[in-house]
C-alpha cells in the first residue's frame, strides 16, 4: 500500500465558474497562461493540472504549483526535444502502470480514477510523458558522469562499518519540498544555513519551519551512530564545528538542515556495527489532516511490536496494510534512515509521507550482515543521488536561460 494513492483527496472538482475570473478563464480555455520560450501553457492545462494535484492530495496554493510544475515540464519536454529525443505512447503507458503500481493499482484503475475527479487521461499523459523525456535526457547527458565504481562502494562500506565508530549529537529541521515548491524550499533552507549561528536560533527555526517528528523538541535528536546515517550528511557533518550548520541536503520529500552539537566514540553494546535494517511502514488511508494524523498516533499507541503493527494496520479493512523492508543502511533513503537511527528496536513514529499524509513506521531489527543484493542497492543509491543532482542543476539553468512570460 503506497500513500500516493491511498491518501488521494476526495474533494469535488476544481469549479471554473466560480466568480467573474473564473468564467474568464472558462471561456478562453485554450488561450495561454505562460508563455515559455516559443511554446505555451494554456488556462485548460494548467485548470487540468490543479485537478491532478487535487486527487494526488497535494497541499498548498494548487493554482501556483500547478503553474511552476508546468513551465518545468515545457522546459525538460523542449530541451529533450532539442536533443532529438522522443517516446512512443507505449512507453507512456507503461509509465502510468508504474505509477499506478505505487498504490497497488493498474493503469486503467489510475486513469479512471483521475477521469472521475475531472482530469482527461491525456493530462495525466502528458505529464508522465514530460517526465520519461527528462528522465531520458538526464540519462543521457549525466549518466556517464554518474556511475558508482566498486571503489565508491567499497569507500561507502567502510564509512558505515568503520574501525573507530563514532557517535554524532545533531538538530535537524525538515523543510517540505511539495512538487512545484521545490525552489520555494531549497531557498528557505539556504536562508536558514546562511543565517543560522546559535543552538537557540536553529531551535526556533525547528519550531517555526521543521515537518520532522523531531519539531516538538526543536528539532534536537538523541547520540546517533554515524553508521546509521545517510552518508551524503555523514560527510558535511564530519566537516562542522558543533554549532555550526550544514547546507541544505534533498532527503525525500524534504530538504535537511543539520546542525551539529557534540561528537563522542560510539557506545556499542558489542563492538559490531549494524549493517542492514528490517523496519515497517503503514500509509494512513485518509485524507490528510486532523483524522488521518489522530488514527496514526492511536495506531502507534496501540502496538509494542512489529507484528502487532502489521496485524493492526488491517483494521482499516485492507489486507495487508504495511509495507515490510530488509535493506542495508547506506543504501536507504535518506529521509528513512534518520528516522529509524532515531528509533530503538519496536519503536514506532509518525512522520509525513510524500503525498503530504501521515504515516507510521517501526524498526523491527538491526541485523550484522548485508542482505542479498546490497552491493547494487548501494550502487543505484549513490548513482540516483548524483544523477538527480545533475537534472536539478540543469533545470535551473534551463529555467535561468529562459524566456518565461506570464499572461494573466
Amino acid at each position: 500500500m503506497k500513500s500516493i494513492l491511498i491518501t488521494l483527496t476526495t474533494a469535488a472538482a476544481l469549479t471554473l465558474s466560480a466568480g467573474p475570473g473564473a468564467q474568464a478563464q472558462s471561456s478562453n480555455q485554450f488561450a495561454a497562461a505562460v508563455r515559455v520560450n516559443d511554446g505555451a501553457v494554456t488556462n485548460f492545462e494548467v485548470s487540468q493540472r490543479v485537478l491532478l494535484l487535487r486527487a494526488f492530495g497535494t497541499a498548498g496554493n494548487l493554482q501556483e504549483l500547478a503553474v511552476e510544475q508546468l513551465i518545468d515540464d515545457r522546459l525538460r519536454v523542449q530541451a529533450a526535444r532539442a536533443a532529438g529525443l522522443s517516446v512512443t505512447e507505449e512507453e507512456v503507458d507503461t509509465g502510468i502502470d508504474e505509477f499506478a503500481q505505487r498504490g497497488n493499482l493498474t493503469g486503467p484503475q489510475l486513469l479512471q480514477f483521475i477521469r472521475q475527479r475531472g482530469v482527461d487521461p491525456e493530462s495525466m499523459k502528458d505529464f508522465v510523458r514530460a517526465g520519461l523525456l527528462w528522465r531520458t535526457l538526464v540519462q543521457a547527458r549525466f549518466g556517464p558522469r554518474s556511475a558508482v565504481s566498486e571503489a565508491e562502494i567499497d569507500t561507502t562500506l567502510d564509512l558505515q562499518a568503520g574501525q573507530e565508530p563514532l557517535e554524532l549529537l545533531i538538530s535537524e529541521i525538515r523543510i517540505p519540498a511539495t512538487p512545484g515548491r521545490e525552489s520555494a524550499a531549497q531557498d528557505l533552507a539556504e536562508r536558514l544555513s546562511n543565517s543560522i549561528s546559535s543552538e537557540g536560533a536553529f531551535a526556533a527555526a525547528a519550531r517555526r519551519h521543521s515537518r520532522a517528528p523531531s519539531r516538538a523538541r526543536s528539532g534536537r535528536l538523541d547520540w546517533l551512530p554515524v553508521a546509521t546515517l545517510p552518508p551524503q550528511l555523514v560527510g558535511q557533518l564530519l566537516a562542522l564545528n558543533p554549532g555550526e550548520v550544514t547546507a541544505p541536503i534533498p532527503l525525500g520529500p524534504t530538504i535537511g538542515l543539520f546542525q551539529l552539537r557534540g561528537t563522542r566514540a560510539a557506545r556499542s553494546r558489542d563492538g559490531q556495527t549494524p549493517v542492514s535494517v528490517t523496519y515497517v511502514t503503514v500509509d494512513i488511508p485518509f485524507e490528510p489532516g486532523d483524522r488521518a494524523l489522530r488514527e496514526a498516533n492511536e495506531l502507534v499507541n496501540d502496538v509494542d511490536t512489529c507484528d502487532d503493527l502489521r496485524a493492526q494496520s488491517e483494521r482499516w479493512g485492507t489486507i495487508p496494510g504495511h509495507t515490510d523492508f530488509v535493506e542495508d543502511i547506506t543504501a536507504l533513503p535518506g529521509s528513512v534512515a534518520l528516522l529509524l537511527a532515531d528509533l530503538d528496536r519496536h519503536e514506532a513514529a509518525v512522520y509525513t509521507n510524500s503525498a503530504g499524509g501521515p504515516s507510521v513506521i517501526m524498526l523491527c531489527q538491526r541485523l550484522r550482515d548485508l542482505p542479498e543484493g546490497a552491493r547494487d542497492n548501494i550502487r543505484n543509491a549513490l548513482f540516483q543521488q548524483r544523477i538527480s543532482g545533475f537534472g536539478q542543476g540543469y533545470l535551473q539553468e534551463l529555467k535561468g536561460d529562459a524566456n518565461i512570460i506570464r499572461t494573466n
